[in-house]
């Protein structure tokens, strides 16, 4: 281990990222996008080298507008007997450069072929992954689908049994968000709600979604034909493609299939201004939102496991 260099690499050093290999045939750690196009910034992107060779990478992200990295998102421990340990020391050396003050630790965000877990490669590739990053104190916390809807998957029919009006009035938005998340199956919404409170989650969502680049223009309240307030849906924009964002129906109202009405109506919104594809996740164990998403056709592009 003494001959190792762990070491960050500026912008213009990106290539040696790359000398990294082979990379697992597995597909775990595999992203639908380009290294390139990621958006990883200089000094957030590090190495571990043997002389000219690269053992060991990992990547950290954040959204546009953060001064600190939010998620690690690419991580190879590399492929020796002592690989686990080569990828924890690399960590361990990232976390110190980055947060000096060791106050913070950003989720680790391991991205999963489907049916990682029936795979031994792929298995054996992620637990190296996990094995690593726990000896620096992260712990599974969720799994979740990653899905993908194309307009050639086909556009469900509109509701005809809900309204859609524009979301406009926070306070009306909020006490709804506050209301789905002390009832939520989003493990976020549990977790954020018992440690902070029903209320600070929903302000939570509100302002994070609203800071998205594609806005909150297209963020609907949906009412039944009684002209009750039922759920919100909120389209938006990632830094990548059209998502969904957040749907949430008010526990009073649960048990109707509404969820599949509100995605709807975000389809149909970014169907008539041409997205080419719209992107979303749901966690595995929310059962009811990934049927409800596979109904109106969403394909599941693999799996991403999040340890905080």
């Amino acid at each position: 281990m003494s001959d190792l260099l762990f070491r960050p690499l500026q912008a213009d050093e990106f290539p040696l990222f790359h000398r990294y290999g082979p990379v697992p045939a597995s597909g775990v750690g595999l992203r639908p996008r380009p290294f390139e196009e990621l958006g990883y910034r200089s000094g957030w992107v590090w190495v571990a080298s043997r002389g000219d060779e690269v053992v060991a990478r990992a990547a950290f992200w954040a959204p546009e507008g953060s001064d600190r990295p939010a998620f690690l998102d690419w991580f190879d421990p590399g492929h020796g007997d002592d690989r686990v340990e080569t990828g924890a020391a690399l960590l361990e050396a990232a976390l110190t450069g980055l947060f000096p003050e060791g106050d913070t630790r950003p989720e680790y965000h391991l991205f999963l072929p489907v049916g990682w877990q029936e795979q031994p490669d792929a298995l054996a590739d992620a637990t190296d992954r996990i094995d690593a990053a726990e000896r620096l104190g992260w712990r599974r916390t969720v799994e979740r689908l990653n899905l993908r809807w194309l307009p050639e998957y086909g556009l469900p029919p509109r509701s005809v049994r809900l309204t859609f009006t524009p979301a406009d009035d926070d306070e009306t938005v909020l006490g709804l968000l506050a209301r789905v998340a002390g009832d939520s199956l989003d493990s976020w919404d549990r977790r954020t709600s018992a440690e902070k409170g029903a209320e600070a989650t929903a302000r939570e969502t509100l302002t994070a979604l609203a800071g998205y680049p594609g806005g909150r223009s297209r963020w609907r309240l949906a009412h039944d034909a009684s002209g009750a307030l039922v759920g919100v849906v909120m389209p938006t924009s990632n830094d990548s493609s059209a998502t969904v964002g957040y749907v949430g129906v008010d526990p009073a109202h649960r048990g109707h299939g509404y969820s599949g009405d509100l995605v709807t109506e975000a389809l149909h919104i970014f169907a008539a201004e041409g997205e080419p594809q719209v992107y979303d996740n749901t966690d595995l164990g929310n059962v009811p939102m990934a049927a409800s998403f596979a109904r109106l056709g969403y394909r599941v592009t693999g799996h991403r496991m999040v340890l905080m």
